[in-house]
């Protein structure tokens, strides 16, 4: 198989794209991977599903977007695909059985899903090599593990094993891999990209405070998916031990599998403690809120990377993440936040106390993290690494 070096044909595949704000940060990087790989001058094609929230799905017209040929397979079920993660592609296997050969390579994201396997099996049948980006999906944690078990023995075996190359976001993320049976030899390591586009105009913060009449409350944020592991429980329990009485907490994320926990902590919490709940964001009102916040914080476990924290310290905001993996890793490079142990609400408190009660200090901070951020993460930096390892795999 040969290919010109500097237009590689080259094959994502994804269960959600840029449409789907309801799935967390795999969707945005993907759909900033392909961009930046096309203005690179390469030939991109997006196969993926018509996913977008819960009660919605996105057009399943083919069509082109900042030079990505971008492929949308309709789902059986909508609703099987939000709640169970079960994306059902009507027609992928078709068109990838007629059109693998035409590839050089095939990037695929994400573990534990159809489209993957679907993917995985096609390009091997066709000698089309394929490398793997798991973004934290490697092991089976958080919910449905059985179902994830049960799903990787009939139908998932092998898909790391078999990939040319499989990207590790971070360290920790190098080491979850091992553990799950990929070889050292195959891991190669490259961060998330960050699509800085988004970012040319400054945020509205005030915009935000007025729309959700947050006055001039101290704002600590929480943006992302409202999972069990995302510990959103734990900073609401932590603002028991706020020392500013001034303090507003404002979860922005759609429920998926973590609100009997978080209703529970807010009963336990009492009436002193205010919580705004304003959920799912799309597109700049995310970064509006973002611009809103005094402190963003994502108290999460086993987070590989966390898209979110970096997106606050480019708006200016600093971020309080947990050490336990590896966005604290990432918050290492950039500086502009505070690491705390996961689940320990008192030193979560005292972290953001810390910032709350130095604003101008930790403002500073993140903004001069910013212009590292937008140097180690930034789209086409990450992807002219990306292009080394296409080029090395279709060797």
């Amino acid at each position: 198989m040969t290919h010109t070096i500097g237009a590689v044909r080259i094959l994502h595949v994804v269960p959600y794209y840029t449409e789907a704000w309801a799935y967390g940060g795999i969707p945005r990087l993907a759909s900033a991977m392909a961009r930046a790989l096309a203005a690179r001058g390469h030939d991109v094609t997006v196969c993926t599903t018509d996913v977008a929230d819960a009660g919605t799905r996105a057009s399943a017209r083919p069509r082109t977007s900042d030079g990505v040929d971008v492929r949308v397979f309709p789902n059986l079920s909508n609703r099987a695909a939000y709640q169970w993660q079960l994306f059902t592609p009507i027609g992928l296997r078709r068109f990838l059985r007629g059109r693998a050969a035409s590839f050089d390579v095939c990037h695929i994201h994400a573990c534990h899903n159809f489209p993957s396997v679907i993917a995985a099996k096609e390009m091997t049948r066709a000698e089309v090599p394929y490398v793997v980006s798991p973004n934290g999906t490697a092991l089976r944690i958080e919910r449905r593990r059985v179902a994830k078990l049960l799903f990787d023995n009939v139908f998932g075996r092998g898909l790391l094993q078999h990939a040319r190359r499989v990207l590790a976001v971070t360290e920790s993320e190098r080491r979850q891999l091992r553990r799950a049976g990929v070889k050292e030899q195959q891991i190669a390591l490259l961060p998330n990209p960050l699509d800085l586009r988004e970012f040319n105009h400054d945020p509205d913060g005030a915009r935000f405070r007025r729309a959700w009449q947050l006055g001039d409350n101290r704002l600590v944020l929480y943006l992302g998916k409202v999972t069990p592991r995302k510990g959103v429980d734990a900073l609401v329990r932590a603002a028991r031990h706020f020392r500013a009485v001034d303090t507003r907490i404002v979860i922005a994320g759609n429920e998926m599998g973590a609100g009997s926990a978080f209703h529970r902590a807010l009963r336990s919490a009492g009436s002193d403690v205010r919580v705004t709940r304003v959920g799912l964001l799309r597109g700049l009102d995310r970064l509006d809120a973002l611009a809103a916040a005094d402190v963003v914080v994502y108290p999460s476990r086993d987070e590989i990377f966390g898209l979110v924290p970096l997106e606050a310290l480019l708006c200016g905001r600093p971020v309080v993440v947990c050490n336990d993996s590896g966005c604290a890793e990432v918050i290492g490079r950039t500086g502009g936040g505070l690491t705390v142990p996961y689940g320990d609400e008192v030193a979560l408190a005292c972290a953001i106390d810390t910032v709350l009660a130095h604003s101008a200090l930790w403002t500073t901070k993140a903004r001069d993290a910013a212009p590292r951020v937008r140097t180690l993460f930034g789209a086409d930096a990450v992807c002219a690494r990306l292009q080394t390892v296409y080029e090395e795999v279709c060797a």
